[in-house]
């Protein structure tokens, strides 16, 4: 189908389907927001609402900028009427305020001259029908999907992990960039979802916001990292909150075919190559920030072509945390800091409370996880060859299930088992 088609049976299901009179329709977190925090929350809020209802990629980033644009102009108008408490903003006022917008931009939109002019919009934008470099605009087929997520609760009693495509990025976001950006991003929490949600919403917010952003993008993922993680944890001790969560945050550049990479904890991300056989796969995202890992170094070398670079970087992880003040012990047959974190890096971690078999560990330790389990990431800057055809990110559900190699496999042989689904 067309965009114009997709964008007709997407709100014809809206006005089917919608119920405004909803008054939760997307779940919202429990503690407040300040200013500089209520765009990303309303773009994640206005994603997230129209996902449900399938609207197109055609016409999602424009309503979500119009949504946007006329919540924060209402925000400064009538704080009050959008849960202003004189600090911060009551999440679940304002996420009513913006669900408000959504229904009656999509309303409007029901209007063929309407919808016809916001295409035409988006048409002008991307500059169709212009003569541009070839590397200034990547051809895009209406409909064709560039990107699968999906994510499955194992033994949990609930959903804990998150993951964000935005394949819209730039504009989303409003981006300095000179060419179309994709984000993609997985978050394995734990201890609850409260870090991951919060990261799924504004990582990539503040990696656009960067000052460094794109011209530095390493300096752009640190600064990110570094602030998502020191806004949580001033509301882990506002709402007694001890969640936390690894990521793994890709940044990928259309034109010039670069993906940049960076993670905390045991996500990982591989590129699969168009041809088979032994090194079908590259793995870009190496697992050094997992206490556990020296615990069986022979094996972790044996298992896999691991790198001598990488065991002095799992060793140089260990080094850190002493010297900050931690300690790496082994505990339950795995390497933990302090005794109980599998892990070296991630976003929140504020301290916990154990039952008494825990007491002698956290007499070694401090029960406060920083600065031992940092949030600064490491690094991977790429630029793609002809043969890449394909990125995987995912938690650590997946790559301690399965290797690379069976990974890669499977994913090619659905690939030309079900072209185009």
């Amino acid at each position: 189908m067309d965009p114009l088609e997709q964008s007709r049976v997407f709100l014809d299901c809206f006005k089917t389907n919608v119920n405004p009179a909803d008054p939760l329709p997307v779940r919202v977190p429990i503690y407040n927001l300040k200013y500089d925090e209520i765009e990303a929350a309303i773009i994640d809020w206005s994603r997230t609402y129209l996902d449900q209802f399938g609207c197109p990629q055609c016409i999602l980033t424009p309503i979500i900028r119009n949504v946007v644009e006329d919540v924060l102009s209402y925000c400064k108008e009538n704080p009050k009427s959008c849960g202003f408490t004189g600090h911060d903003y009551k999440t679940l006022q304002l996420n009513q305020e913006v669900i408000s917008r959504v229904n009656h931009i999509c309303t409007e939109l029901l209007d063929n001259e309407k919808l016809n002019n916001l295409l035409a919009q988006v048409c002008d934008e991307r500059g169709l029908g212009e003569d541009h470099p070839d590397s200034a605009v990547v051809p895009v087929v209406p409909g064709n999907k560039i990107h699968f997520s999906r994510g499955m609760k194992h033994r949990r009693r609930r959903m804990e992990d998150r993951h964000v495509c935005l394949p819209d990025f730039n504009k989303l976001f409003c981006t300095k960039d000179s060419e179309p950006t994709a984000f993609y991003g997985v978050y394995d929490g734990h201890g609850g979802q409260e870090a991951a949600s919060f990261a799924a919403s504004h990582l990539h917010y503040y990696i656009a916001q960067s000052e460094h952003y794109p011209q530095d993008m390493e300096q752009a993922f640190r600064d990110a990292f570094q602030k998502t993680d020191e806004l949580f944890l001033e509301k882990c001790k506002n709402h007694y909150l001890d969640s936390g969560c690894t990521a793994v945050a890709c940044v990928h550049h259309l034109a010039s075919k670069r993906i940049d990479l960076a993670w905390v904890g045991d996500s990982q991300a591989m590129l699969v190559k168009r041809t088979g056989g032994e090194h079908v796969y590259k793995q870009l995202v190496h697992p050094t920030h997992v206490g556990s890992n020296l615990a069986s170094l022979g094996e972790w070398m044996d298992s896999s072509a691991r790198s001598y670079n990488s065991i002095s970087l799992i060793q140089d992880e260990q080094e850190r945390i002493r010297a900050e003040g931690g300690i790496v012990i082994p505990w339950g047959g795995q390497f933990r800091v302090n005794g109980q974190l599998a892990i070296t890096r991630a976003i929140g971690y504020t301290s916990r409370d154990y039952v008494a078999i825990h007491t002698s560990v956290i007499i070694l330790g401090n029960r406060n996880y920083k600065p031992f389990v940092s949030s600064n990431p490491a690094v991977s800057l790429n630029r793609c060859t002809e043969d890449d055809l394909l990125l995987i990110l995912a938690s650590d559900g997946l790559w301690e299930g399965y290797s690379e190699y069976m990974i890669s496999m499977f994913v090619l042989y659905a690939i030309r088992k079900f072209p185009g689904k």
